[in-house]
């Protein structure tokens, strides 16, 4: 706790140090500081203005669609009695609703969704297979497969589908993952212009931000889904997935990456020519 206060009054006392005077009259720092944001908050701001356009279009007939549906297949099995908790009833009372971090619960109602489905399987063949999943599968995946949403649906009596904006784990973890990225390289950037270091470790800095969006655009396709279900069941349709903001993310970034890197290529030239044309200009000063 003290090392967290003792960082923190360290960092406030580097902003207190700043000029903003001289920071106001650095217009590279200030077009740095400015596209930096831009980059930053443009996938998102595009990412929720496309997702509320569907929405107020198609998707909340969806939603409206959808909750019916869930509503009438309710009242129907309350009236019928016909709450169906798996091959034996005892697994009734252990489903569970796991969240995306907990693998554990996940492997376990994974187990029990094979079991359930299993029909002639016996439980040592649904411990077996749960056993043959990794667990980072698990975790990446967000334990998510057929299976498991008729289980569900079969213990909530909720109908569950496939929700392919639904993100994943994993996919959350990358997304976090590059806007932090992103945030590291634009402080490393202030620090660079504010103080005049060498842009050494800036550039490279770009040069990763580059190759990071290179592989996401090379794996977008598998990421991203164009399913005619996308567009009926979902009330974001295809703008409600994650992919699509690592997309815009990616398209933003890489202009802002590549513009800069090119800047600063350009800036490291002329600084290493000043020093020559000051040596011609003393020699045809003493020559004279």
């Amino acid at each position: 706790m003290d090392r967290i206060k003792a960082t923190a009054s360290i960092a406030a006392d580097e902003v207190r140090s700043i000029e903003w005077s001289s920071v106001k009259r650095n217009t590279v720092l200030v077009a740095w500081m400015v596209s930096g944001l831009v980059a930053f908050l443009a996938p998102i701001i595009q990412w929720t203005v496309h997702k509320k356009s569907f929405y107020r279009s198609q998707g909340y007939m969806i939603e409206y669609e959808n909750q019916q549906r869930e509503y009438e297949e309710q009242q129907n099995q309350n009236q019928n009695g016909e709450y169906q908790y798996g091959n034996e009833s005892e697994y009734g009372y252990l489903y569970k609703e796991c969240s995306w971090w907990n693998v554990a619960c996940q492997r376990q109602q994974m187990r029990y969704a094979e079991y359930y489905m299993g029909g002639e399987q016996d439980q040592n063949e649904a411990n077996n297979y749960n056993e043959q999943i990794p667990s980072w599968f698990v975790f990446l995946s967000g334990g998510q497969s057929e299976e498991l949403n008729q289980w569900k649906e079969e213990n909530t009596g909720v109908r569950q589908e496939m929700d392919e904006t639904s993100p994943t784990a994993g996919e959350i973890m990358a997304v976090i993952y590059m806007f932090l990225v992103l945030f590291v390289v634009l402080i490393i950037g202030c620090g660079t212009f504010y103080k005049s270091r060498p842009f050494s470790t800036l550039k490279w800095g770009l040069a990763f931000l580059i190759n990071m969006i290179v592989v996401n655009f090379l794996l977008l396709p598998s990421i991203i889904s164009n399913e005619d279900r996308m567009w009926d069941e979902s009330i974001y349709g295809f703008y409600g997935q994650i992919g699509v903001l690592m997309a815009y993310f990616d398209f933003w970034v890489l202009i802002f990456s590549t513009v800069f890197l090119i800047v600063l290529h350009r800036e490291e030239k002329k600084s290493d020519q000043e020093p020559v044309k000051i040596q011609e200009e003393d020699y045809k000063t003493m020559s004279a």
